[in-house]
């Protein structure tokens, strides 16, 4: 029944997405049906299958009940994981025997990293690295979805002689430990700091959400193993049970919301820090607790290097196992692998690897997730798509916590789908349609989060038009390619995260819009031809921005330079140095050598343009100014008294698709000016589906000046293709008076 009256409302498909947590907030119990894997569910499951085929619906598969990956079948040794340690001083000058204390271990599992020492010195008193706890994974950024990463960013100056340690005197005396954790050590004359360091299970390393019987721990991402036990033991079954439908209806899998926090530790981190940093993490180790190594810029950078190499074995012992093994059977990903809580990762690369990038934004509600800020966390898997040649931004929508049933269409859930368009979406993923049989009666069972939906609701009969409205959106916007002016790159440290369109990091709002570009896609797949750089998709921007600081990685910098000689415009401030700590001498002379290259002798505070082979190089200005003396106007820009409107373009051959929506509860009307010249608007409304040539335009300025009135919460798509002269305006405005159609004589009793 459910997938039938999907398919006779327009629906494409369903993610198939087992879950508890109906009891939160104080609600009932759901009963309880067959458990996720069991015989009885398998059924079940491949019954939908064989009906999505019929119907000619896509699924989806959420790989297990709830989310944070896992289940009854992780073991310990594949569960997430935290480093901990225990530290004490002692005097050295004769042969010690030395209980040294376990750290605090969770569900009686522990495993030792190694032991180290250092004499301590009498070196000046000192504060710790600025933000230590964040920078060494002990505590989260903030807020805590989508959060701000420059707390990484800040240190205060070193002073001399503020070291606690060199890492030429640290000492490993992880063999002297017995398995009584008594450390036998003959110890040199002098005071000694001795650190105990280990992992142990992550404070959030579970499953959340599931139903009964799915308990159990979630698995260490940064672990192929932990990884490819899971999708032997459960995954690869499913897709066997799918037999000829897997890559037919079966069309993709899914996990959903990381929100293991914390994991900060897997077995072979040093293994896999020696290989992709260049040194040995041990004698480092230290630094993970807070204390300065080396020197305070080293021990800064240390920490750089540790976020970074759990954020590349997310990658790739997790999300490229997972495309990969699906692949294998022609079926597509598209985990929320983008957080968007703060787990450390590179989430817009992490979504690059995505086939569909996803996330996720919430209805209106007046008692959580205040602020678009807190809703919309779409514009990154955008940003992904876009960059990393993916068709399709998918999110999961319409999410919410209660007050239960207080969603109205007209000014929560259509207007913050219009947000959600206008931050990049182009496929809603209904959060929640609910499976609930007849015996629940009506409205029948619910889930406890998201916009309740299905055939049992009390508007499900008059919803067509709605659903219709959210299709033709939809099918608009995969026409084509995202139209930008800016590239905004956003660094490679981890963790590291975008924001919703309006954080505008490259400061070019409003009437400009821009994606957000990350190191990996930067470097493999930008280019320059025609003085814009390009991607293989077709997508061309007119600048590069860079962030606000005064380092970036050497890889980065180089594809920069070659951007520039290219004849590509890069906006921002002048580097100083590199990031990693690996060749920090080498790097950063090469750092600041390709700098002077390209940005002379500029100042940071000052206005210059720098050329460099066929391009330029611009400090001291925004994106927006350069923009504006370069003569590039405003790509769509609204004049109006009052309203809040938004707006998004996309191109396509000889065509030009802009969606513009009026955020505001009431009706507004704007003059919006479209960058496209020569060409005859024509209205779309996708409410109705009528089209039209409007009659009422003006072309000046390489711009079309076009009125519009908006209806409250109300949207047009405003479609340029054919000629301008074959259309011509006729009139200076549009008119939105009501006329008379017929009298209806006589009186009338209404009854409600």
């Amino acid at each position: 029944r459910d997938l039938e009256q999907m398919k006779a409302k327009g629906f494409g498909g369903a993610v198939i997405f087992d879950a508890g947590g109906a009891a939160q907030e104080g609600n009932d119990t759901v009963p309880h049906g067959p458990t996720f894997f069991s015989p009885e569910w398998r059924e079940l499951y491949k019954h939908t299958l064989r009906e999505a085929d019929r119907l000619g619906l896509e699924i989806s598969l959420n790989i297990q009940s709830g989310w944070n990956l896992g289940g009854p079948v992780v073991t310990t040794e594949d569960a997430a994981k935290k480093y901990v340690w225990s530290e004490m001083k002692i005097s050295g000058g004769t042969n010690l025997q030395i209980q040294l204390p376990q750290p605090k271990a969770r569900e009686n599992f522990y495993r030792d990293i190694a032991i180290v020492a250092y004499r301590l010195n009498n070196s000046a008193p000192h504060p710790p690295l600025e933000n230590w706890k964040q920078k060494a994974l002990q505590e989260s950024l903030q807020p805590f979805s989508a959060p701000d990463s420059s707390p990484l960013f800040e240190e205060i100056p070193a002073t001399p002689g503020e070291r606690d340690a060199d890492v030429p005197d640290m000492m490993d005396l992880t063999v002297k430990l017995g398995a009584d954790g008594i450390l036998k050590w003959d110890a040199p004359v002098g005071d000694w700091q001795i650190f105990r360091f280990g992992y142990t299970i992550g404070d959030h390393a579970y499953v959340s959400t599931s139903s009964e019987g799915w308990q159990g721990f979630a698995i260490d991402v940064y672990s192929a193993t932990a990884f490819q036990n899971y999708w032997n033991k459960i995954v690869e079954p499913l897709i066997a049970d799918a037999g000829p439908l897997a890559g037919k209806s079966l069309k993709y899998l899914h996990t959903d919301s990381w929100e293991i926090e914390l994991a900060n530790w897997t077995p072979t981190l040093r293994a896999e820090f020696q290989k992709r940093r260049g040194y040995d993490l041990l004698p480092w180790l230290p630094g993970l607790a807070g204390r300065i190594v080396n020197s305070r810029e080293e021990s800064d950078r240390f920490l750089f290097d540790y976020r970074k190499t759990l954020g590349d074995l997310a990658i790739d012992n997790h999300y490229r196992l997972f495309r990969d093994n699906a692949h294998k059977h022609g079926i597509g990903i598209h985990p929320e692998s983008g957080g968007p809580h703060a787990v450390p990762i590179d989430a817009q690369r992490c979504l690059g690897w995505d086939d569909a990038p996803m996330s996720e934004f919430w209805a209106w509600s007046w008692t959580h997730r205040i602020g678009d800020a807190n809703r919309f966390f779409v514009k990154q898997p955008a940003s992904a798509a876009h960059t990393y040649g993916h068709k399709f931004v998918f999110a999961e929508g319409f999410t919410t916590i209660g007050p239960h049933w207080q969603e109205k269409l007209w000014d929560n859930l259509k207007p913050t789908f219009d947000k959600a368009l206008c931050e990049g979406l182009n496929v809603l993923v209904w959060h929640a349609f609910v499976c609930s049989p007849d015996e629940t009666g009506i409205p029948g069972q619910q889930y406890f989060a998201g916009t309740h939906l299905n055939p049992k609701v009390t508007w499900w009969e008059k919803s067509a038009p709605f659903f219709s409205y959210i299709d033709r959106c939809q099918f608009m916007l995969q026409q084509g390619h995202f139209a930008a002016d800016v590239l905004y790159y956003y660094g490679d440290h981890v963790p590291n995260f975008a924001q919703l369109k309006k954080s505008d990091p490259a400061h070019i709002q409003p009437g400009y819009d821009y994606d957000v570009i990350t190191a990996e896609a930067l470097i493999e797949r930008a280019s320059v031809h025609d003085g814009k750089i390009v991607l293989p998709d077709g997508i061309n921007y007119r600048v590069l921005v860079l962030p606000d600081r005064d380092v970036i990685a050497l890889p980065v910098l180089e594809k920069i330079k070659e951007l520039v000689a290219d004849g590509a415009t890069v906006i921002g401030p002048k580097p100083a140095h590199g990031e990693t700590r690996e060749n920090l001498s080498a790097d950063d002379a090469e750092v600041k050598k390709i700098a002077a290259e390209l940005w002379g002798g500029s100042r940071r505070e000052e206005a210059q343009t720098s050329a460099f082979g066929k391009g330029r190089v611009i400090t001291g200005k925004t994106a927006r100014e350069v923009l504006l003396a370069d003569d590039v106007k405003p790509d769509c820009e609204f004049q109006a008294d009052k309203g809040d409107f938004d707006y998004l373009h996309r191109t396509a051959e000889g065509v030009e698709i802009y969606f513009v929506a009026n955020r505001t509860n009431f009706a507004a009307s704007a003059r919006v000016a479209f960058r496209v010249a020569d060409k005859a608007p024509e209205l779309w409304n996708p409410v109705t589906g009528e089209r039209k040539f409007t009659a009422a335009y003006q072309g000046k300025d390489g711009r079309t000046l076009l009125p519009l009135n908006f209806a409250p919460c109300g949207s047009w798509f405003i479609v340029f293709r054919e000629n301008a002269a074959a259309h011509p305006a006729v009139i200076n405005e549009h008119s939105d008076e009501l006329s008379s159609e017929t009298e209806l004589p006589g009186a009338w009793t209404v009854h409600f």
